[in-house]
């Protein structure tokens, strides 16, 4: 990389944890939207801009995108190798994803023998003291994505499990990039992704009496790839050539694309519960486009100058730091917002649904976010490690996994 690109971009990447933060908060007033507004649209021009809270799901796009594209740094650095071991990149993985993961459920499970989530969850299934024996196993083994019936407990868990299992597949798509190329790898994943899609559409459920289904969404492999094919665009071999010919053309596809995705945003567009089956059943075409304008976005911003007011805004502190625990408020802000809205329904029963959102964001913005910095102080930095190997000194158990997004480039060291 030239110096002068060095010097105008930062090695940080500190805008990943800042697009992840965004992410995870366009999900948590999202999911305030729906406990006080449902799925109705706004048309009062002061309160329209709340609309956008409904399409919540392009964030978890955006989440699959960004974790490809995080995951592929430090192997597109290493001439498309992983820096380590299958077995130390796998418990590196578990390491990351689940003691927060498994953290969440046992609070929630231990909430529920107490108080019945069925009383306060947006779920209407809910859960009583008596868990049944199979939301229990699909639960604890991340199986939601091919169970969902069972996902029950907590909705966002099924996209967790979706990416637990897409983890599983990341070797395969290194060895794919290596071998046969970057547009090899979008081929194989596009093939992939449509084949499942086709097949979870003819075949709903490959077995009825479970209701067992191909892992949802079957399409969200092709996000992942997208996700490591940016990477690659920006990070790997003969990079800089690469951004200094096609950096234009990256930001001019980006913009092409969103054409066609916002005429199908329109088209499928929510108005109310009565028609949001209609944007649910068109996912599988909305989805990859949102994916392809977030790699390419990723790709382009990753060599902004660090003085462009994009990169600045990404890069703000408060953005930065929660980006540093997204994961956990990804994960624990459901129970506290259906709590909180069980409780203001408790004592304020006649109020208004304005009175509730603005109530909702206030108290529950500073409820998640608190509840989620502590959590993900415990189980998203580096710090207990140290327990789980007490013979390696604190600096050896850092090396495990990075405390932040923007440090992923060391990961697999």
């Amino acid at each position: 990389m030239s110096n002068s690109l060095v010097k105008n971009t930062s090695s940080r990447l500190d805008f990943l944890d800042g697009i992840r933060a965004l992410a995870a908060l366009w999900v948590m007033f999202g999911h305030i939207h729906l406990f006080t507004y449902g799925w109705d649209s706004h048309a009062s021009w002061s309160t329209q801009p709340l609309n956008v809270l409904r399409y919540l799901h392009i964030a978890v796009v955006v989440f699959l995108v960004l974790s490809g594209f995080c995951l592929a740094l430090p192997v597109v650095r290493n001439d498309n190798r992983l820096r380590t071991s299958l077995l130390d990149y796998f418990k590196a993985r578990s390491l990351r994803i689940l003691p927060p993961y498994y953290a969440t459920l046992f609070l929630i499970l231990l909430v529920n023998f107490f108080v019945p989530i069925v009383s306060w969850g947006r779920n209407a299934m809910g859960l009583t003291s008596e868990m049944p024996y199979q939301v229990f196993w699909t639960n604890a083994l991340l199986l939601q994505d091919i169970f969902g019936i069972f996902n029950n407990v907590n909705g966002p868990f099924w996209s967790i499990a979706t990416e637990w299992h897409l983890y599983f597949l990341f070797p395969l798509t290194i060895w794919l990039l290596r071998k046969f190329g970057a547009w090899a790898l979008l081929l194989s994943g596009a093939v992939l992704a449509t084949a499942l899609t086709w097949l979870s559409m003819a075949v709903p459920y490959l077995s009825t009496t479970w209701q067992m289904s191909v892992p949802q969404p079957p399409y969200f492999v092709v996000l992942f790839v997208m996700g490591i094919a940016a990477a690659w665009f920006a990070f790997g071999g003969n990079s800089e050539q690469r951004t200094r010919t096609h950096q234009k053309t990256i930001w001019m596809a980006a913009a092409l694309l969103l054409l066609p995705l916002g005429l199908l945003l329109w088209q499928y567009r929510i108005i109310d519960g009565s028609n949001v089956h209609l944007f649910q059943e068109h996912v599988h075409l909305i989805d990859p486009l949102c994916g392809a304008v977030a790699a390419l976005l990723l790709a382009g911003l990753s060599h902004l100058p660090c003085s462009h007011l994009v990169r600045r805004i990404l890069e703000a502190r408060v953005l930065v730091w929660i980006g540093g625990f997204s994961y956990s408020l990804y994960l624990t802000h459901i129970p506290i917002l259906g709590a909180l809205n069980h409780a203001l329904d408790v004592l304020i029963p006649q109020k208004s649904a304005h009175l509730a959102f603005v109530l909702m964001s206030v108290i529950g913005s500073v409820l998640c976010l608190g509840f989620a910095w502590i959590l993900g102080g415990i189980f998203e930095t580096r710090r207990w490690r140290t327990f789980l190997s007490p013979g390696k000194s604190a600096k050896e158990s850092s090396q495990a996994l990075p405390l932040r997004l923007s440090e992923l480039e060391n990961e697999h060291r």
